[in-house]
This record gives C-alpha cells, sequence and structure tokens, in this order.
C-alpha cells in the first residue's frame, strides 16, 4: 500500500501528469481567447510537453509564460495568415455543400483537397518553433518534407481528429461529452500524446538527443523559454 502512494509509484506518475495536463489545458485555452495568439499558445503548449517528456522537472506555468513570450513573434506571423486562409478555404467548403444548389457542389472537392494538403504540410510547424531557432520558411519547408515521410505518424493525428468528429457529430450529448473532455484536460493530452511521436521524428531526423537548452549564467540550470542557437533542425 505505501509503494503506491510513493512519489515513483505509477499511480502518482499518472495523477501528476493528468494535474500538469489539466492545468496546461487552462493555460492553453485563457491564452488562445484573443484568437491570434493561438499560435504562440500551441507553441507553449508544445515546448512544456517536449520538456517533460524528456523527464525534466518543469514548472507549468513559468515555463509556459516564458515559452509564450519568446515565441511569440514567430508564432504570431505564421498563425494570423494560416488561420485566415483555413478559414476561408473552410467557409468555402461550407458554402458550396450546404448553400449552393446540387449542381455546384463540386466546387468543394478541389476546395477541400487544397485546405487538406495545408493543414497536413502543416502540422509540424508549431512543434518545430518550441524547439528550435530556425526561420519560419524552412520550418514550413521542414515541416512539409516531414510530414509526408512520416506519413503513418501525420495520418494517425488527422485520424483520431476526424475520429472525434464523428463521436461528437452523434449526438447533442455525444458533442457535449467531447466537447467537456476537450476543456478539461482534453487538448493537452492530445498534444502530449503526439509529442511523443513528432519527438521520434525530429531525433531521426537530428540522429541524436535533442540538444539542452542554454544554461543560466547565475547557477548553470536550464532556463526556460530559451533555446541554443544551435539548436536548429538541418535543413531537408
Amino acid at each position: 500500500m505505501r509503494n503506491i502512494f510513493s512519489p515513483d509509484s505509477l499511480l502518482i506518475k499518472a495523477l501528476t501528469l493528468l494535474c500538469d495536463l489539466m492545468y496546461l489545458n487552462i493555460l492553453f485555452l485563457i491564452c488562445s481567447i484573443p484568437i491570434f495568439t493561438i499560435g504562440a499558445s500551441a507553441t507553449a503548449l508544445y515546448a512544456v510537453l517536449f520538456k517533460r517528456i524528456r523527464g525534466k522537472d518543469v514548472k507549468i506555468g513559468k515555463t509556459y509564460f516564458a515559452e509564450f513570450k519568446s515565441n511569440f513573434k514567430q508564432a504570431t506571423l505564421f498563425w494570423i495568415p494560416f488561420f485566415l486562409i483555413v478559414a476561408f478555404l473552410a467557409a468555402d467548403v461550407y458554402i458550396s455543400h450546404n448553400i449552393l444548389p446540387e449542381a455546384y457542389r463540386f466546387l468543394q472537392y478541389p476546395v477541400s483537397i487544397a485546405l487538406f494538403i495545408i493543414l497536413w504540410v502543416t502540422v509540424l510547424v508549431f512543434p518545430q518553433m518550441a524547439l528550435f531557432n530556425s526561420p519560419t520558411r524552412q520550418i514550413i519547408k521542414n515541416s512539409a518534407i516531414l510530414s509526408f515521410v512520416n506519413f503513418p505518424v501525420i495520418g494517425m493525428v488527422f485520424v483520431i481528429h476526424i475520429f472525434l468528429f464523428l463521436i461528437a457529430d452523434l449526438s447533442a450529448k455525444a458533442e457535449a461529452i467531447v466537447v467537456s473532455v476537450l476543456l478539461f484536460f482534453g487538448i493537452a493530452a492530445l498534444a502530449w500524446f503526439f509529442c511523443i511521436f513528432y519527438r521520434r521524428i525530429f531525433i531521426k531526423v537530428m540522429g541524436s538527443e535533442f540538444p539542452e537548452e542554454k544554461e543560466s549564467a547565475e547557477n548553470g540550470e536550464l532556463l526556460d523559454g530559451e533555446k541554443d542557437p544551435d539548436d536548429d533542425l538541418p535543413i531537408i
């Protein structure tokens, strides 16, 4: 019985992870309220989760806001045009499918394909921003290449999202359950699960473990929100 409640027990580790995911979920939702900050929020979320998966003792709140601040400009400059393009294409698909006469519904197919490709090739953009000091153009290029090279992983990400959407579409009750779980801890939990696989992708490209963050001059400890200038994913 004592072993069950020890800090190293599987139960305590699982409960600690759940609490961290709930906390991260709240931070992500609050910081995403202005909409234009979702990119920085997602990048900060991935950054904290990558550190945690690497077994680091992470101060969730402090690290999240440090990463949010340090990645805000790059993530936001990518997110705003990305969001506008995706929103425009999604609205086009909706109008073609639900408003236009049936004879014109074929117009939704090329737009749907374009929307799918854009979402597919940008899946790894924010995880890269969370880890590497790379120009946005290089990050987008690497994301596009890695997303096709690692088709099974990215396919799994899409299948899980589509599955959740289909479950929510079954009934009002099912929708309420799915939304409640996502708002409670689900967004962070999904990101944590995906980070496990994203990390393997980046390790395979770099040929080793991630480089450590730079050390502070004061005490040699890792600085939150800072990445080594040499921590750059190679141009693929």
